[in-house]
């Protein structure tokens, strides 16, 4: 009955903690998508509720470990796996925080002649992380589903991975103010390397359905 308990407690939490990654995701998706129009009012109070968001994260997080490390006994898979994936996804949203933080900084208008790719790369932005969300849970249940689903995540980067420095070469050939240019590539940038790190994951996560070939 403890076991059973364990396991519960360890699901419950883990979905709390992707839900509240999803919500981060989502939100920034959406002041993203009026950022990159110049249709964003309160842009430092919108993107406040990112940061707000990783906070959240981060005690999801502890409380996760917490309970990880009570029962090794609990766990279909090895502590340290369990461990990996739920540092490395809280990693992603750490990187959309950033990402927040930069754009409430940021004080000029957006690009108009880049603003298709900006959306393009910032759709990429939501159905990689949402995806990847979406791997770790189906995990639990199926692995040749979650396989698949690795695949697909691959496949995004490299679109992501065009679509960047396709933008990068249309913002380095302007003759423009240094911070505006500068404080675009590194948003453009910062974007492509959560899509980046969700990769990662999802090659670390095939590696494990690998390792776990009953599963």
């Amino acid at each position: 009955m403890k076991l059973k308990k364990e396991r519960e407690n360890i699901s419950q939490i883990n979905k709390e903690f992707q839900e509240e990654i999803r919500n981060g995701a989502e939100r920034l998706f959406n002041y993203m998508s009026d950022f990159i129009e110049n249709r964003l009012d309160k842009v430092g109070e919108k993107f406040q509720e990112i940061i707000l968001c990783e906070k959240h994260c981060d005690r999801i997080k502890e409380k996760y470990i917490e309970v990880l490390f009570k029962d090794k006994r609990a766990l279909p898979f090895l502590i340290e796996d369990r461990y990996k994936i739920i540092t490395s996804l809280d990693n992603i949203m750490d990187m959309s925080e950033i990402i927040a933080r930069y754009i409430q900084v940021f004080p000029f208008e957006f690009y108009e002649d880049i603003r298709d790719e900006m959306n393009q790369l910032n759709k990429l932005y939501l159905e990689t992380v949402n995806q990847l969300l979406n791997c770790t849970l189906l995990m639990e249940t199926s692995f040749s589903g979650a396989y698949e689903i690795t695949f697909e995540v691959e496949k995004w980067k490299r679109q992501a991975f065009d679509l960047k420095f396709k933008i990068l070469h249309i913002i380095f050939q302007k003759k423009d103010e240094p911070l505006r240019i500068s404080l675009t590539w590194k948003i453009v940038t910062l974007i492509f390397d959560v899509i980046s790190g969700a990769e990662e994951i999802s090659d670390f996560l095939r590696g494990l359905i690998i390792k776990y070939p009953g599963k």
